[in-house]
């Protein structure tokens, strides 16, 4: 579905990522891993337009990417919910979705508020709180859920788990491997808690200082001892 080729990108002048190539296959779960400064959100901005591309194909279903503004890449149906600030701290969770589902008529929003808090029983009892009361996972969970409204094909998920407890970080990686079971989308994860990334992932890309080191199986990236203690701090799985 997504599919990236000899990518080279960064911000203004600086190249930070170097030929990358990678693909995202449809209904399944892509984890992007790697050391802090690796690059990982440079990725994810180079898909939205948000960053800049100097060389390199972006395509999504065949259609050209590269250096689409932000509003064209969502329009052709992928959803980012990046790392922070991903949710109106003033308004409440419902007004969060509402915001979100602004291009749905009102019966194609109900419906859609409906199965988004189906995902995530636990906003139910928040639907009239203010997003910025809610906890740390609470508001990852509500990013997602405003993803959802806009009925992606593809969504990109940035380190949802930062300054998360693992408890937490659990119950937000069930969720998004719900998302490919029971709905079907296509998910470009990009994570720092690599072991929970890869327990749920189908496919994994090893990113250090801008390059791709690993492409394979998120289950053998996870116990491969030696690039997992070299890169990711995770140790072998008994």
């Amino acid at each position: 579905m997504l599919n990236i080729k000899n990518l080279y990108s960064g911000y203004l002048k600086l190249k930070i990522l170097f030929d990358i190539n990678l693909e995202v296959p449809t209904r399944e779960i892509t984890v992007i891993v790697g050391p802090n400064g690796a690059g990982k959100t440079a990725l994810l901005n180079s898909i939205m337009g948000i960053a800049t591309v100097f060389a390199g194909e972006i395509t999504l279903d065949g259609i050209q990417l590269k250096n689409a503004p932000p509003y064209k890449v969502a329009q052709l149906g992928i959803s980012y919910v990046p790392q922070m600030e991903n949710v109106f701290a003033e308004l409440t969770l419902r007004e969060n979705l509402m915001m979100a589902g602004y291009m749905l008529n009102r019966e194609e929003l109900k419906n859609k508020t409906d199965q988004v808090l189906d995902m995530f029983p636990i906003l139910k009892g928040f639907i009239h709180r203010k997003a910025g009361t809610l906890s740390g996972g609470e508001r990852r969970m509500l990013a997602i859920a405003m993803g959802l409204m806009r009925k992606p094909k593809v969504m990109l998920l940035d380190e949802l788990s930062t300054d998360l407890a693992p408890l937490i970080t659990k119950r937000v990686m069930e969720g998004i491997a719900r998302l490919r079971d029971e709905l079907g989308i296509t998910i470009l994860l990009v994570e720092q808690m690599a072991k929970r990334a890869l327990e749920i992932g189908d496919k994994a890309y090893l990113l250090v200082s801008g390059e791709i080191k690993y492409s394979g199986r998120a289950s053998d990236l996870l116990h491969h001892p030696e690039l997992s203690k070299l890169y990711l701090g995770v140790k072998e799985v008994e």
